[in-house]
């Protein structure tokens, strides 16, 4: 699964409607423990293990649903019987398997297998997968044609694909200015509607045409979708502006309904009167009436809640739960067993070598100059300014968009923010922590690097190419196509190199700063995520977040050898210490590599998801950005 796992993830935005629509009616977001009515009932749980995710319910009681297991194996689909709570049968099928559909007389399934780029043909019958449909990226969401003979999927090149299933032709494709998670196709099966995850957007599309009669834009990230049972309502959960869009078609006009976090699953479930929203951050299920817009419950479910689909009864709804289990919850459900125990990974040592101090907004970036460090906060698009010697935050810059990466210039006076859905490079003038100016690029960039010099500024963007941005002029004076799209660059002290990681191609490409030529590719499979340097540059550091290693590379001869790590690397700093220091994201660890003797010295756990690590030499430690909510400071011993 595409994290931005990820892989990036939650900002409260305003939501207006395109030109055309009326704006909607926002309103505050409630708390989470608000006293809220209860059932009477208790949710029921089966274990359901390797990260499920997409559901597809059968009326015959029984259900698909998808095994992604975050990519650490190839994936699987489990049949489960709805009556008995338990898998029937385990189907393999490709890379990550997202979402599951089943075509109308349900002898077909169709699930889209994200990193094998093909969507999965399921015989229903025998649970066996038959065949494949190529697609070009990564699918995800998925709808058929009404006769079920026509495919719609998206995938990350950002377009919508319209394939015919007998003879695996594409027959048309919609540019999307992002990708999108979550399509629907609408009772009548005359349009589909298509949310545009980054870009903001729902896309009311004539399928049969492939032309776009109507945009919604609310900002944030529209997931998943459903409609009213007469199909004049279309509601839209929204992972980052913590509400639920009402689109009431006919007229054009648009409706909130607060969350108490970010949405990701809904659906309608008793009989239609109620909906069902998976807050995917806060571990919750939130019930709405659907008449009234109140909240009716807040069910804590805990646990990663993903796709919401609705029972084959027309009352109940199933939840699909990363972290292990599948939820049945049927209207009167408040109350919530505790998890399945799945087997515990033997438990880390325990390590307090660490300060906490927390900080909200999602924090993922982190660079440091001298006494001050920058922290990107990408779900509230702004970024905090710490003191580092008193590891206290002592300002909040306005950047916009989903600021996901920064850099400093060698003097410190200026730093780079990548704003995500902003399309641009925010330039920080620290003395006054400010947003000064922003360079325009194509498509949404994530992470940044400078020359040391402080001639060049790079940047990737989602569009998969390498930028060159002439920092005297501020803007783009070159560029070069990347085979997929990098979370990771890092300048080489020569300024005459810098290397990108292609995360999605397994690949670290050595490429000329003045040329845009690539020298050397270095081939590692897996996830090539976070790079660093050694003091003296003769080696360089990638951590690689689905093959669970450590690759060091030596430069003279490209010679490329691997430290095991517990689990799946993101960000990496080199600490004063001549340590390595890896953010493990799946996994809520740190680990410390000796590069000399290429073994993990230290093992810290800090929960949550550790995203970007830098160090700061002068006060012997090193920065952890914490998407759950908070900066560890680990004190180099």
């Amino acid at each position: 699964m595409n994290r931005l796992s990820t892989i990036l993830v939650s900002m409260a935005m305003g939501a207006t409607l395109a030109v055309g629509c009326s704006s909607p009616t926002e309103t505050g977001p409630i708390s989470a423990d608000q006293s809220v009515g209860r059932g009477d009932g208790t949710v029921a749980r089966m274990a359901l293990p390797r990260g499920p995710l997409g559901i597809a319910v059968a009326p015959e009681g029984f259900a698909y649903v998808t095994q992604a297991d975050h990519g650490f194996s190839a994936g699987t689909l489990a049949r489960v019987d709805l009556n008995a709570h338990a898998i029937t049968a385990t189907i393999p099928v490709g890379m990550v398997p997202s979402l599951v559909i089943f075509n109308p007389d349900r002898t077909r399934a169709y699930v889209s297998n994200q990193w094998s780029d093909n969507v999965g043909v399921i015989d229903v019958a025998s649970n066996t997968q038959i065949d494949v449909i190529p697609t070009v990226g990564d699918p995800f969401g998925l709808a058929l044609s009404p006769d079920g003979r026509t495919l719609l999927v998206t995938t990350n090149v950002n377009q919508l694909f319209k394939i015919d299933i007998a003879t695996k032709n594409t027959l048309a494709s919609i540019a999307l200015p992002a990708t999108s998670h979550h399509i629907i196709m609408d009772p009548r099966g005359t349009m589909l509607y298509v949310a545009t995850r980054d870009g903001g957007t729902v896309m009311e599309v004539d399928w049969r045409t492939m032309t776009v009669p109507r945009t919604f834009t609310f900002g944030g990230r529209p997931q998943d979708m459903a409609f009213s049972p007469d199909g004049q309502l279309l509601y839209v959960a929204n992972e980052l502006s913590n509400v639920v869009h009402v689109i009431t078609l006919s007229t054009e006009t648009a409706t909130s309904i607060p969350l108490a976090g970010g949405g990701e699953g809904l659906a309608l479930g008793n009989n239609g009167n109620d909906i069902y929203v998976g807050l995917v951050f806060a571990g919750t299920v939130q019930v709405i009436d659907s008449k009234t817009a109140e909240t009716i419950r807040l069910i804590p479910v805990g646990g990663v809640p993903r796709e919401i689909a609705l029972d084959y009864n027309g009352r109940d709804v199933l939840v699909s739960n990363e972290d292990g289990w599948l939820d049945f919850i049927e209207p009167s459900d408040s109350l919530v067993p505790p998890p399945p125990p799945p087997p515990p990974p033997p438990p880390p040592p325990p390590d307090t070598g660490f300060a906490r101090v927390s900080l909200g907004g999602g924090p993922i970036g982190v660079a440091t100059s001298g006494n001050i460090a920058l922290v990107s906060q990408d779900q509230a698009g702004t970024v905090a300014r710490f003191d580092l010697p008193s590891s206290t935050v002592t300002n909040s810059i306005l950047t916009g968009g989903i600021p996901a990466y920064l850099t400093f210039n060698a003097s410190g006076s200026t730093a780079y923010a990548a704003n995500f859905t902003n399309r641009n490079v925010g330039i920080i003038d620290v003395a006054s922590n400010t947003q000064t100016e922003a360079i325009a690029l194509n498509g949404d960039p994530l992470p940044v690097a400078i020359s040391h010099d402080g001639a060049r500024l790079f940047v990737t963007t989602d569009v998969n190419r390498l930028y060159t941005i002439d920092l005297s002029t501020k803007a783009v004076v070159d560029s070069l196509d990347l085979p997929a799209t990098s979370h990771h660059l890092l300048t080489h002290p020569n300024d005459a190199l810098v290397y990108v990681a292609t995360r999605d191609a397994g690949t670290v490409l050595e490429v000329n700063q003045l040329t845009m030529a690539v020298v050397r590719t270095f081939t590692l499979g897996g996830r090539p995520q976070g790079m660093a340097l050694s003091a003296n540059a003769a080696e360089l550091y990638v951590a690689n977040e689905v093959s669970n290693v450590l690759h060091i590379i030596t430069l003279s001869s490209g010679a490329i050898s691997n430290v095991p790590l517990r689990s799946g690397g993101e960000g990496i700093a080199l600490g004063s210490d001549g340590k390595l220091y890896i953010g493990e994201v799946f996994a809520g660890l740190i680990e410390v590599v000796n590069p000399v003797t290429r073994t993990v010295v230290r093992t810290i756990n800090v929960g949550g998801t550790p995203r970007e690590v830098a160090a700061d030499a002068a006060r012997n430690q090193v920065l952890v950005a914490n998407e759950a909510g908070w900066v560890d400071f680990v004190h180099i011993l």
